[in-house]
């Protein structure tokens, strides 16, 4: 048996937090991003049984400064993740047909879909108005 080098569990809900605070970074600047961007994206995100490339872009933009915002304050934190983790299973498996210098890569989105099941089943940690159970 080996001891931990860092004995510094008593921070635990602070790795909710730090985790909460940076995924909510990544989605409010992907977010930023995609709105000033939208009518280069636009293009991108028309695919040939589905033509309506802006409204996907004003979607998925709204998607993500939403989602950001909660997970910054900390509210419906579980709902937020469901609803990122949703977008990135999505882009995992339709982001193969959208080919844009805006859209990050598979490999993101794997690892937001590891960060947004993460917060969905711990919740929001410390410094949340959502409430532990």
């Amino acid at each position: 048996m080996f001891l931990n080098p860092f004995p510094i569990q008593f921070l635990a809900l602070l790795a909710y937090f730090i985790l909460r605070v940076f995924v909510a970074g990544t989605l409010l600047f992907l977010g930023i991003k995609h709105l000033r961007h939208r009518h280069n994206i636009k293009h991108a995100m028309q695919l040939r049984w589905f033509p309506f490339g802006l409204f996907s872009v004003w979607y998925l933009a709204l998607i993500e400064i939403i989602c950001g915002l909660m997970f910054l304050f900390g509210i419906y934190t579980q709902i937020a993740a469901l609803l990122v983790l949703i977008m990135a299973v999505k882009f995992i498996f339709f982001g193969k047909y959208i080919s844009s210098p805006f859209i990050p890569s598979r490999m993101f989105y794997i690892l937001l879909t590891a960060a947004s099941l993460s917060l969905f089943i711990t919740g929001a940690g410390a410094f949340a108005f959502d409430l532990p159970i």
